[in-house]
């Protein structure tokens, strides 16, 4: 802006320095200014020059400024992409100094173990104030609960990652628990960053085990699904990968977490693994259902396929995969498909498998396919096959009895070992030293009550689900000793425990209050029409006829529904004509179980034809009618001169159901 200045006062302005500079005129400006250094407008021409000079300095500084800023920023990234070289560099001499310790044939495989561990102590070495840096902020963020304090650590960690290659990285164990810390705590988009980089070198699942366990993470804690997809899809086309320790370990943890028809397509790519070679065959079939799929192909393929099976679950074997879980369905699927053909093959062909897997059979146990598989292979193993399993299992015998996978393959064993010494001393002995914790056990249950039927008696074993009876059951070749003679020469034991507990009457009466009891109950009373147990049930009746006449309520102590299905059973059984008419009172000869039954039925008949126990008097009459018609007819007798009209229409009036009482009716007026 112009300065307007008074006459005579110019000349000491012009003197002045402005700024701190020394202004300095040329010719030109000397000419254009008149004695008191104004120009024909009356400005002062050399005040604004030198503002000029000014602003043209600080100009000149500003650009300074940026240039060397712009320097700074160059040289921060020169030094970023030099340590990044470096640190390439240095990975590459290490990859290269590995591999040519492992190339070297002139040093044994511990000499190259030990001579990789070197380098990689000297390499941490080096790395160390690096590493240290990456622990302290990877402890920070395990500790930190506050979520902008997590945040905030994630941040600096990927921030620090980003001066190493994730790859490499995370082939090591601190990169492993850093990068693992990263996909649990951060979020989908940093999960996302992770899975970008890290997921373009999947085949180093096969070499590295950080690297596997870094992807069986990913696939535990990934928020996009297409992760997920991803690596499940990948395995799917690289199946010769599964044979690989590492790897298979990844199998291991996506299978698990599979839906049944994506098992079904990795079971059959690992089956189907050269479809191209097969004839006539289209990928549609890898849908399908493992056992339908081979169905469809041709003799030519299946024959092929059978072939393959063999060799590659022996490979499995080898590479010692059979704890993994895909090793179980694949040995399932194996059993069913090579259980199709001529019996001679099939013998021979599963014959086959089993020698393959007995050593390192009690780890298919762990998976309820692998149990599965086990127990129907079993019917194809030796004496010696069994005695190795058996041994193996005995510390763990009361947990497998009571297992809900593996009480199958205890009772399987007893059916099928011919060994019984061997089952004496490793079995059966060790659930009578537990016996009432296995026989109060759900599944415990079925492993005593499986002691009263051998392998031929499968028609006679009525109670149990047939989906387990079709496996205990299952083809026996190698078992060649007598099915009853087994069970005689491994029950007495058990028997021996029954009989303790039985004979109580107080403990016999609780486990008759529960239906699934009534089962043994019976299966005891047959077996060995023990006298005791016959006199207990009996004053079992006594109390329940004692409590109905007292009024008092019957069901707070006892289960007359169980009563009477234990009775029906024993009345239906052809075998227990013996049992009713066992003396049960050696001081009285004619003390036989039903005329005991009789004179009850008798003396406590109104009683009864009111309470739930009809049912089982409308059954004695049944029975008692082809035994004893003396007793029968002393039955309809006193039935008939009962005032059966009174106690029918009392019950009607309260109870909604009157079928026993006219089931009675029917009976005694025959």
């Amino acid at each position: 802006m112009a300065k307007f200045h008074k006459k005579g006062k110019g000349k000491n302005n012009l003197n002045k320095k402005a700024g701190g500079l020394k202004v300095s005129y040329t010719k030109r400006d000397k000419n254009s200014t008149d004695k008191n250094g104004t120009n024909k407008n009356g400005t002062n021409k050399n005040d604004k020059k030198g503002n000029k000079k000014i602003n043209k300095k600080s100009k000149q500084i500003d650009k300074k400024g940026l240039i060397e800023k712009k320097k700074q920023k160059s040289e921060k990234k020169n030094e970023k992409k030099n340590e990044k070289k470096n640190v390439k560099n240095k990975e590459q001499d290490w990859d290269d100094k590995c591999k040519e310790i492992l190339n070297d044939e002139n040093l044994s495989k511990s000499k190259k173990k030990k001579l990789i561990k070197e380098y990689k102590k000297k390499k941490f070495a080096e790395n160390y104030d690096y590493y240290k840096k990456l622990k302290i902020n990877l402890n920070d963020l395990l500790r930190t609960k506050d979520k902008s304090e997590k945040n905030k650590q994630i941040n600096i960690i990927c921030n620090e990652l980003k001066k190493v290659e994730l790859n490499k990285f995370c082939r090591t164990n601190l990169g492993y628990h850093v990068i693992s810390a990263l996909i649990i705590n951060s979020d989908e988009e940093c999960q996302n960053k992770l899975w970008k980089t890290i997921s373009t070198n999947m085949n180093d699942i096969c070499i590295f085990n950080f690297v596997s366990l870094t992807f069986q993470c990913f696939y535990k804690h990934a928020k996009n699904d297409q992760i997920r997809n991803d690596i499940c899809m990948w395995l799917i086309k690289n199946p010769k990968n599964f044979l690989t320790k590492f790897a298979s370990k990844l199998w291991h943890v996506v299978f698990k977490k599979l839906k049944t028809d994506m098992k079904i397509k990795i079971i059959n790519s690992l089956i189907l693994p050269n479809i191209n070679s097969l004839k006539n065959v289209s990928f549609e079939l890898l849908k399908k259902p493992t056992k339908e799929m081979f169905e469809a192909l041709s003799d030519d393929n299946k024959t092929a396929i059978c072939n393959y099976l063999i060799e590659y679950i022996e490979n499995v074997v080898e590479k010692e995969l059979l704890y993994n879980i895909v090793t179980h369905n694949l040995i399932l699927s194996a059993v069913e498909i090579l259980a199709e053909g001529e019996e001679s093959v099939v013998n021979d062909r599963l014959t086959k498998l089993m020698e393959m897997i007995h050593e390192g059979c009690e780890y298919l146990i762990s998976t309820n396919i692998g149990n599965k598989a086990l127990i129907y292979l079993l019917g194809y193993s030796t004496n010696k096959h069994k005695k190795i399993l058996i041994k193996i299992l005995k510390n763990h015998m009361i947990d497998l009895c009571k297992n809900s996978v593996n009480f199958l393959l205890i009772i399987r064993l007893l059916k099928i070992t011919d060994d019984t010494k061997l089952l004496n001393e490793y079995i059966v002995k060790k659930i009578t030293n537990s016996f009432e914790d296995i026989f109060n056990d759900y599944y415990g249950f079925y492993v005593i009550l499986e002691f009263f039927y051998d392998i031929n008696q499968y028609n006679e074993d009525k109670y149990f689900f047939v989906d387990w009876k079709n496996m205990i059951y299952s083809k026996s070749v190698k078992s060649v000793k007598d099915g009853c003679k087994r069970k005689n020469e491994i029950i007495q034991p058990i028997i021996e425990q029954l009989k303790n507990i039985f004979n109580e009457k107080d403990k016999l009466n609780s486990y008759l209050n529960d239906k699934k009891y009534v089962i043994i109950i019976f299966e005891y009373i047959q077996f060995t029409q023990d006298e005791q147990i016959i006199n207990n049930i009996l004053s079992v009746l006594e109390d329940i006829i004692l409590l109905l006449k007292n009024n008092e309520n019957v069901n707070e102590k006892h289960n007359c529904k169980n009563i009477n299905e234990l009775f029906s059973k024993l009345y239906a059984c052809t075998k227990n004509q013996d049992i009713f008419k066992k003396v049960i009172n050696q001081n009285d000869s004619s003390s036989m179980f039903y005329q005991v039954l009789f004179d009850f039925f008798i003396t406590n008949i109104e009683i009864i034809l009111k309470s739930e126990l009809i049912k089982t008097f409308n059954n004695f009459i049944i029975f008692i009618k082809e035994i004893d018609n003396n007793i029968y007819q002393q039955i309809l007798s006193t039935a008939k001169n009962m005032n059966n009209d009174t106690i029918y229409n009392t019950l009607k009036e309260a109870l909604p159901n009157m079928t026993y009482f006219v089931k009675y009716l029917e009976l005694i007026n025959q």
